[in-house]
């Protein structure tokens, strides 16, 4: 097991700002409140991490906590954890702003968080000088643009009402003939507007707080376009978020569809998946299976499957670009299959993208692959015919 010094932040970029729209005595009030709730964030978070420091305060509007990533069964990359943890928390800190400040003040407040490696030099700084040392990291610490500038939350609610959100499909092969066996369907805004990237539309969902919406839109819209064309023998995955799955075998329309399995992303730690449970049991009694993502890195791990009992694991794109380095990677993902092997589970290799990799995998006992080694995401008529 191997450990590596990161920190996890959590800012308010302008909290002088915040007197302006709530008075001084309500911002005192306000950023205790905004602690405290980021504080429980981050122990969830950073669950699956050593924390040698929980989230405190560095004043200015600035919390940080300092962990040290663990390796849970397969070697972890310490950049990629680092985002998958940026990218989880983000999408739900603006959840916390609108508890806190409410929801027309949330955008205003832009609070934000991120999460790095740290080297020991870096450390050493950090340790004497916490609150000088990260506001200068923070000017150059690589964020993405969650969501064009221009966008507004009437353009994102236009678009849903219009339902004008595409489908496209990529193929899930045999690992070992190569032959198509499902599909992962995926979503693109529409072509040519700011909204066309998939990563650019749903983080504006989730800045705007339509999230769940949004991705039981695409799951909608999904369903509807390949009613009826998926062939016989084979299975579609959609991708749906924790909450957006407790909302499904509700909302929407899946009789008939049994080859159908949702698969749950890593939008938030599945510390809770036991809640999940109750979800997964009633998209069952409608014929409709699990796939679990990510698994190898990030928080979906082990027990998470075991308590869910997924038809599907994908082993996450962080151990499937290693998988030709052979050594320690190529004996975890052995060892990490053969324990899935033995839950009953399938397990599939996302993000294939060399012969190398695809004949390292395949000596793994693995099923299936996926990625564009085989084919890349077209539209659903050209796919299905």
């Amino acid at each position: 097991m191997t450990h590596r010094h990161a920190l996890f932040v959590v800012y308010i970029p302008s909290p002088e700002r915040l007197a302006a729209i709530f008075g001084d005595d309500a911002v005192a009030q306000a950023l205790v409140d905004f602690e405290h709730t980021a504080k429980a964030f981050a122990a969830r978070l950073l669950a699956q991490h050593e924390v040698m420091e929980p989230l405190r305060d560095l004043g200015g509007g600035m919390w940080a906590a300092a962990f040290r990533v663990v390796d849970g069964g397969l070697p972890r990359d310490a950049g990629e954890t680092c985002a998958a943890i940026e990218l989880a928390g983000r999408k739900s800190v603006h959840e916390i702003t609108t508890q806190v400040f409410g929801a027309g003040s949330a955008l205003r407040v832009g609070a934000d968080l991120c999460a790095f490696a740290v080297d020991p030099d870096d450390w050493a700084a950090f340790s004497t000088q916490p609150k000088p040392w990260l506001a200068e990291r923070l000017e150059s610490h690589e964020r993405p643009n969650f969501w064009h500038p221009d966008v507004k939350a009437s353009d994102l609610i236009s678009l849903m009402h219009q339902r004008a959100v595409r489908t496209v499909l990529q193929p899930i092969v045999d690992m070992n003939t190569r032959a198509v066996l499902g599909y992962e369907a995926l979503t693109r805004g529409p072509a040519g507007s700011p909204l066309e990237r998939p990563d650019v539309l749903f983080d504006a969902a989730h800045a705007f707080g339509l999230s769940e919406d949004m991705e039981l839109l695409c799951a909608e819209l999904a369903l509807e376009r390949t009613e009826g064309c998926v062939p016989d023998g084979r299975f579609l995955t959609i991708n749906l978020g924790p909450k957006a799955l407790a909302r499904a075998a509700n909302e929407l329309p899946l009789a008939g569809r049994s080859e159908v399995l949702f698969e749950l992303t890593e939008h938030m730690p599945l510390n809770e998946a036991e809640g999940l449970a109750g979800a997964v049991e009633g998209l069952r009694a409608h014929g409709v299976g699990l796939a679990l993502d990510d698994t190898g890195c990030g928080f979906a791990d082990m027990d998470t499957a075991r308590i869910l009992k997924p038809d599907i694991v994908k082993l996450c794109i962080t151990v499937v670009r290693n998988a030709d380095q052979g050594g320690p990677f190529l004996s975890a993902i052995r060892d990490t299959t053969q324990a899935l092997h033995d839950l009953g589970l399938r397990v599939l290799a996302e993000g294939v993208e060399t012969e190398d990799q695809h004949a390292a995998l395949a000596g793994c006992a693995i099923e299936l692959a996926q990625g564009w080694l085989y084919a890349r995401p077209a539209p659903v008529d050209e796919v299905l015919g």
